[in-house]
């Protein structure tokens, strides 16, 4: 479901991105260079890899922001992508967070069978049932 929510945010900030490359709120390759940003993004994440993502989407708010200060995009297209990209940023951090939490859960279970399978060993170690010498 969280999945959706980038993908839709994705899409969302690139149909923004194109819908306004001609329409003179900013310069065509400002909007390509964003673009191309988004996509970084959206590759990362569709890859699992969320901090690759969250790291090109720190570009790309950077790029952003360098595009305001340069004059090559309007202010308020400024601001409707730095608002997109805060939700984008949201998701991500949270699919981050859970990955995270699932990767440290599995380890978790993992050591807790490797210490039952060491107690097993040491319990059964007389009653024959690995490796005795058949005699």
């Amino acid at each position: 479901m969280r999945r959706l929510s980038i993908a839709a945010a994705g899409v969302a900030l690139a149909l923004g991105l194109a819908g306004c490359a001609g329409g003179g709120t900013y310069a065509a390759d400002t909007a390509s260079s964003l673009q191309h940003g988004v996509l970084g993004v959206a590759t990362a994440a569709n890859g699992k890899d969320y901090a690759g993502a969250l790291s090109q989407l720190a570009s790309l708010q950077q790029r952003n922001d360098a595009a305001l200060k340069a004059g090559t995009i309007a202010a308020g297209r400024h601001d409707a992508i730095a608002k997109s990209l805060a939700a984008v940023k949201a998701d991500l951090t949270q699919l981050k967070d859970a990955a995270e939490r699932a990767q440290l859960q599995q380890q978790l279970q993992q050591l807790q069978q490797q210490q039952k399978d060491q107690k097993g060993k040491g319990k059964g170690h007389g009653d024959g049932g690995d490796g005795g010498d058949g005699g």
